[in-house]
């Protein structure tokens, strides 16, 4: 049989073998729930348009089958129970002086199992997704001090780039793209859904550069976390606190609820870069 261009990045080649495989598959049906607040802008005119902030409140439930002597809680500390709180005490700040905008804060479940959660609110918004300003997505936090930069997944995208990197430079703090491309972290996380149906995005977190610590600490301890904790029964809170500095994490949280605050009250709605894979989802989305 001979090669054949699948138009896909170049020509399929026959390897001349075969192979078969048997996966049994565990399939269970579990109930799940999103929970969403609302906080009533304080602009009658703008108020059926909102910010929506985002965390999924999920992770991997217990590891089948147990280890004994050993933890077998995936307890998710980082992810999502940090970007959890981090959500709580911004929609706590913002209830005190709400934007012109509402802001509707969403915690969605099934994060883990395919952005299920995040699929379903993106189809069934409470806020019509034409209305919907921007999502802040939190999916884990910085645990490990203070940043000389900030990662921006989706840089170059949208017109939120202005505001993001107006405020991290109040904070004297530069900003940059994904640091880590090669994860592909952009289309896993529950902003992702929002995106397909239009809604610009903004997922910052500090990093990977330190203040004080040597050029490179930082993507050491993004991978010792990655091998070591992501998905893990040990993602947990540490036994001695001082183990995470989150002097970082607060002032991300700081840069989260400013992005909220400017695009909560800006007279215009964001708007995804030209020709950007969004920008069309964005122009016909229910208003």
């Amino acid at each position: 049989m001979p090669a054949r261009d699948t138009g896909k990045g170049g020509p399929s080649v026959p390897l001349g073998v075969t192979a078969s495989l048997d996966m049994p598959v565990l399939r269970e049906r579990i109930e799940s729930a999103n929970v969403v607040g609302i906080l009533q802008g304080s602009d009658p005119k703008r108020a059926s348009e909102a910010v929506l902030y985002t965390a999924h409140h999920d992770h991997l439930g217990t590891r089948t089958p147990p280890v004994p002597g050993e933890r077998n809680v995936y307890a998710g500390a980082v992810d999502n129970a940090s970007g959890c709180g981090t959500v709580l005490t911004i929609a706590h700040a913002l209830a005190a002086a709400p934007p012109r905008r509402s802001v509707v804060v969403a915690f969605v479940s099934a994060e883990e199992q395919g952005l299920l959660g995040s699929h379903w609110y993106a189809a069934h918004p409470t806020v019509r997704a034409g209305r919907i300003a921007a999502v802040i997505n939190v999916d884990g936090i910085n645990v490990h001090g203070r940043t000389q930069d900030v990662g921006f997944l989706g840089q170059g995208k949208s017109s939120l780039d202005g505001i993001v990197k107006a405020l991290a430079a109040a904070q004297g703090r530069t900003v940059h793209g994904d640091p880590y491309p090669d994860r592909g972290s952009f289309y896993r996380s529950d902003d992702f859904e929002l995106a397909r149906v239009g809604v610009p995005t903004a997922r910052v977190r500090g990093g990977p550069r330190y203040v004080g610590r040597p050029e490179g600490w930082g993507k050491e301890q993004s991978e010792l976390y990655q091998r070591r904790d992501y998905h893990q029964p040990s993602d947990v809170y540490p036994a001695s606190p001082e183990a995470w500095d989150l002097s970082g994490a607060v002032e991300d949280a700081q840069l989260q609820l400013l992005i909220g605050l400017r695009t909560g009250n800006d007279p215009q709605l964001p708007t995804w870069a030209p020709g950007d894979e969004f920008e069309r989802a964005r122009l016909s989305a229910p208003r």
